[in-house]
């Protein structure tokens, strides 16, 4: 019997990671289609993967560094969740970028293609997706 109600444990303690994922990952679309924040692919990022710029509104990637998608995620983590700490960040973003299917992390290339207003050391045809 305990084994039965461990199993059921585990697959609802799963059934709500993966309702959460969905949930921010709605909520990052909700951000980036709202238009308020510019992005920017950028090779010259200091060594950083990315960075937001919130004076400017700005959120810069560098997919040299770390898969664009992922960090994508990351930087609007921190748009979303500001009180978070950077280690909570990388901890719910890099959870939430596992549960993302090839369709999800296609969709969210698409939107830095889309969105993207300036490509700085790197051509947008050179943006791939890292799947899994």
């Amino acid at each position: 019997m305990k084994a039965k109600n461990t199993k059921q444990f585990i697959t609802k303690q799963r059934e709500f990671k993966n309702n959460m994922s969905d949930l921010l990952f709605q909520r990052i679309f909700n951000l980036l289609s709202n238009g308020e924040f510019d992005i920017i692919v950028t090779s010259k990022t200091n060594g950083e993967a990315g960075y937001i710029d919130y004076e400017n509104y700005t959120i810069y990637l560098n997919p040299k560094i770390f898969p664009i998608e992922e960090t994508l995620v990351h930087e609007a983590m921190h748009i979303l969740k500001p009180n978070l700490d950077e280690r909570s960040i990388v901890e719910m973003s890099s959870l939430m970028f596992e549960k993302l299917n090839n369709t999800k992390r296609d969709k969210l290339l698409a939107y830095v293609q889309a969105l993207a207003t300036k490509y700085i050391g790197i051509k947008k045809s050179e943006l791939k997706p890292t799947y899994i």
